[in-house]
């Protein structure tokens, strides 16, 4: 028996979204820091069912060494952020924010031209 309560599940799929949208136009239009790339998306954000914490996946296109700053410039960040998400949104709690770097663009690629190298 599956013991997932819907409600639960749709308001924590509300929260994502509504996560994913405002840390996004925090991002782009409050935080000032030059390490971040001007192309960087957040793909999904994963909240905790106890709204404790919240994964932010992002991806960046971009090589490798502009990845890892933007990610480490978002970390410091982070404190900034979740201020301006308390600010902003009527939640009574706002989860602890963690920066991941979204690689399943490149691993989908890896995967890609694994199958046409196959082809005959």
């Amino acid at each position: 028996m599956n013991n997932i309560n819907p409600q639960a599940s749709t308001r924590i799929d509300s929260i994502n979204s509504l996560l994913k949208r405002e840390i996004s136009r925090i991002i782009t239009t409050q935080v000032k820091d030059p390490r971040i790339s001007n192309w960087i998306s957040i793909t999904y954000v994963e909240t905790s069912k106890d709204l404790q914490k919240a994964r932010v996946y992002i991806s960046v296109m971009a090589e490798k060494e502009e990845t890892q700053k933007t990610l480490k410039a978002l970390r410091s960040a982070t404190k900034f952020i979740k201020s301006n998400l308390h600010k902003d949104l009527s939640l009574k709690r706002i989860p602890n924010i963690t920066f991941i770097v979204d690689d399943s663009l490149e691993k989908a690629e890896t995967i890609s031209k694994l199958i046409d190298s196959n082809k005959p």
